[in-house]
C-alpha cells in the first residue's frame, strides 16, 4: 500500500495543488492536521475536494490551528481518524487530532483527555493484524519532537500508546523544524514537515515500512 502523507498545509492550497500534481494517485492519501491557519471549515471542504479528486480514499485529522468545527466536517465527510478507527485490509488506523496545552487558545486537550480519544479511536480498530497511527502530534522524546531549541515537546499520551500498541507506522507534523525520520522500537516515526513549504512524505507499506521524504 502506499500512503501520500501531507500535514500542516496552513492555508497554503497553492502548495497543496503543487504537492498533488508532483505525485501519481496513491492508495490512501494521509492529512495530519493543520488544514488551516485558524481558518473556517469551508476552506477544508475546498481542501478535501481536492484531495479526493487526486486520492479517492483520503483519512484526516486536525491541528491545533483548526478548530472543532473543522474537527467535525472531518466525521461528516466521512474522513476522520479521531476517536475513530477504519480497518483497510491487514491495516488498522486510528488517529488523533488537536495537540497538549500550550498557548491555550488553539485546539487542544490535556494530555489525560488526549489518551481518552485515543483509547476510543484504537477500540474501533483493536485486533488488526498492524497498526498506522495519525496524531497530529508528535510522540514525546521521538527526536521528531524537537522544537528550534532542541527541546522535546511530542505528547507524553500519544508515546505512552505508541510504546503500548507498537503500530508500524506513525504519521504526524506540528512541530514543523522537526521534520524527519526516527524510530521508536520497530515503529517508524515520521513528521512529514510543513505542506506550506512543499514538504510531504510518501510511505510505502508491504513486509517492511520505507518512507521517503519529499519537497516541491
Amino acid at each position: 500500500m502506499r500512503l501520500l502523507c501531507i500535514t500542516d498545509i496552513h492555508s497554503e492550497v497553492g502548495r497543496f495543488e503543487k504537492i498533488l500534481a508532483n505525485e501519481p494517485p496513491a492508495d490512501l492519501l494521509i492529512i495530519g492536521g493543520d488544514f488551516t491557519n485558524f481558518g473556517k471549515p469551508p476552506e477544508v471542504d475546498h481542501l478535501l475536494d481536492l484531495a479526493q479528486a487526486h486520492t479517492p480514499q483520503v483519512l484526516a485529522v486536525a491541528g491545533n490551528c483548526d478548530s472543532p468545527e473543522i474537527d467535525h466536517l472531518l466525521l461528516e465527510r466521512g474522513v476522520s481518524l479521531h476517536t475513530r478507527g477504519v480497518r483497510i485490509n491487514d491495516l488498522g488506523f486510528f488517529g488523533l487530532s488537536a495537540m497538549p496545552p500550550w498557548m491555550g487558545n488553539m485546539y487542544e486537550f490535556k494530555e489525560e483527555e488526549l489518551d481518552r480519544f485515543l483509547a476510543a479511536s484504537y477500540a474501533q480498530v483493536e485486533g488488526s493484524p498492524r497498526y498506522i497511527m495519525v496524531p497530529h502530534c508528535p510522540p514525546r522524546h521521538s527526536e521528531v519532537d524537537r522544537n528550534a531549541a532542541g527541546v522535546h515537546v511530542g505528547s507524553t499520551a500519544i508515546r505512552s500508546w505508541v510504546d503500548k500498541v507498537k503500530p508500524i507506522l506513525v504519521i504526524c507534523g506540528h512541530i514543523h523544524e522537526a521534520r524527519g525520520q526516527a524510530k521508536i522500537g520497530d515503529t517508524v516515526v515520521v513528521n512529514c514537515g510543513p505542506a506550506k513549504n512543499g514538504n510531504y512524505a510518501v510511505a510505502e507499506i508491504g513486509e517492511h515500512v520505507t518512507v521517503a521524504l519529499k519537497r516541491v
